[in-house]
């Protein structure tokens, strides 16, 4: 998908639901996205 934010990479590495919402946005318009997570853990 295209959008204005393609050819951006975003590294997210929040635990919040918010990050990931706002991520999932800029995903959206176009960017892509590369969760970090530690093992184990995921989004609280």
């Amino acid at each position: 998908m295209s959008g204005p934010l393609d050819g951006i990479r975003i590294v997210e590495m929040c635990v919040a639901v918010t990050g990931p919402l706002a991520v999932s946005l800029l995903v959206d318009q176009g960017a892509e996205a590369i969760k970090v997570e530690e093992p184990g853990f995921g989004d609280q």
